[in-house]
């Protein structure tokens, strides 16, 4: 059914998991109340902060849901938000990213009959441009996704809106996992459920060096152990074993500029060479291999 067609908009939770975040959380919760699609709701969970996330947040009053939990991690703080969700559809935002006003109401007016759906985003935040596009940097993908996927996420969580009883269906976030717990989910849901793709620049994501995903030697290890759980799993290691070296060799690519970024230049040397050896006939590789030598000369 094309959503536009629909008298009654379907109701959307918005939910913004927070943490430590008093510098951002009031242009986040702002970006979110300004949105054209208006059946909303918005939670915010604080997951324990010790600034004054909590506060800042207080000040919306009744404009928004606010709950403070111990600090059990993201995963946790989303899925303790679908629980009091009252929407049918849930899109994610974290505390401090930011939508395009029409964000919401682009998505949920031209779903189709897809499940989920995800948008183009730009990067913000430091050292950044503020004109690179999550689509120049990664190729971005809708329809049948799950090959895609397993080499790349390329999906970003604050573009995400989803059916709420898809989400559960497909078990939520891992709250163990500290990092790439939205992967691994996108994963569960892709190999079943066709993806709708927004090629607009709706959200804008923030990067900032004390993320848990700019740095590169805590990352790869999470990157290669999820890759290595989902080819064991017998459907994958059946129809997409040839993938294998394919997502391994990604992997290493992104931590070698993850590691670049952050000055971290041997880190981004050893990367760039990991991951020539999985993939030697990628071109874009030999040129990595080239930076990162440059850089650890100079």
């Amino acid at each position: 059914m094309d959503n536009s067609q629909l008298s009654m908009p379907i109701h959307v939770t918005i939910i913004i998991p927070a943490y430590n975040a008093q510098e951002y959380i009031e242009e986040t919760i702002n970006s979110a109340l300004a949105q054209t699609y208006t059946n909303i709701e918005i939670i915010v969970v604080d997951d324990g902060s010790n600034d004054s996330t909590f506060e800042i947040a207080s000040g919306f009053g009744d404009k928004i849901k606010l709950f403070k939990t111990a600090n059990s991690g993201v995963s946790r703080a989303r899925n303790f938000a679908v629980e009091k969700a009252k929407g049918d559809w849930l899109a994610f935002i974290d505390a401090d990213d930011l939508w395009e006003v029409n964000k919401l109401e682009l998505q949920m007016c031209n779903l189709g009959n897809r499940r989920w759906s995800h948008t183009n985003s730009l990067y913000i935040g430091e050292e950044q441009d503020g004109k690179t596009s999550r689509s120049d940097l990664s190729p971005q993908f809708g329809d049948w996704v799950f090959s895609h996927l397993l080499v790349d996420n390329f999906i970003t969580t604050s573009t995400v809106i989803i059916e709420k009883k898809l989400f559960l269906e497909s078990g939520g976030f891992d709250e163990s996992m500290k990092a790439m717990e939205d992967w691994k989910l996108w994963l569960t849901i892709a190999e079943h459920e066709k993806l709708h793709y927004c090629p607009e620049i709706l959200a804008q994501y923030r990067v900032y060096s004390g993320s848990t995903s700019r740095k590169a030697r805590e990352v790869l290890p999470m990157h290669l152990q999820l890759i290595e759980q989902v080819f064991q799993i017998s459907s994958v290691k059946s129809n997409y074993a040839k993938l294998r070296n394919k997502a391994i060799a990604k992997s290493y690519f992104i931590c070698s500029y993850i590691a670049e970024d952050s000055k971290d230049y041997s880190y981004s040397f050893y990367c760039s060479i990991k991951g020539l050896k999985h993939q030697p006939l990628q071109l874009a590789n030999w040129k990595r291999l080239l930076r990162t030598t440059l850089n650890l000369i100079s």
